[in-house]
């Protein structure tokens, strides 16, 4: 029974040296890109923390929730990793941690344009209606200024055929 005791202890510490391993990976991998620009789920690994507790998946979900800490006086943080990271070489998890970057990053970057996109038919439409009102104001100008006009010369007239007579 001792025997056993020991393999699972001996596993159990393998296995959280792994998960360090992983943390630490996924933490320089981050590390590369701005950290306000890291996707909220990857936050915690930020800053090279280490793996205090883990739980495997329960209830069919294959996420492994880890409890990270940071080298400081942080409290301690909560992060959730695919299961099946645990069997990934190091290429193919810094690929999978990349991948989440980026695709977090083309979501954000798609949802500006699309704000954008908003704002500048806004500012159009805003621009096209002043264009229309200034129009239609130039006309009442120029319909204005056609009236005085005619009024001015018909007292001119009127004037010159007075000073006629």
């Amino acid at each position: 029974m001792k025997h056993k005791t020991t393999e699972i202890v001996d596993a159990t510490i393998q296995l959280f040296a792994e998960l360090d391993e992983m943390v630490g990976l996924i933490s320089r991998v981050l590390a590369k890109f701005p950290a306000e620009t890291v996707p909220q789920r990857l936050k915690p690994f930020l800053g090279s923390p280490s793996v205090v507790f883990a739980r495997p998946p329960m209830n069919g979900d294959s996420e492994i929730v880890l409890q990270l800490e940071q080298h400081s006086m942080m409290p301690k943080i909560q992060a959730r990793i695919p299961g099946e990271w645990l069997m990934m070489r190091q290429s193919e998890l810094t690929a999978a941690v990349r991948e989440i970057y980026w695709d977090n990053k083309e979501h954000s970057l798609r949802r500006e344009l699309t704000r954008l996109g908003k704002s500048i038919g806004d500012h159009n439409r805003q621009a096209e209606h002043h264009r229309v009102r200034a129009s239609e104001a130039r006309r009442e100008y120029d319909r204005l200024a056609a009236g005085i006009r005619r009024r001015s010369a018909r007292k001119n007239r009127a004037a010159e055929e007075d000073s006629d007579d």
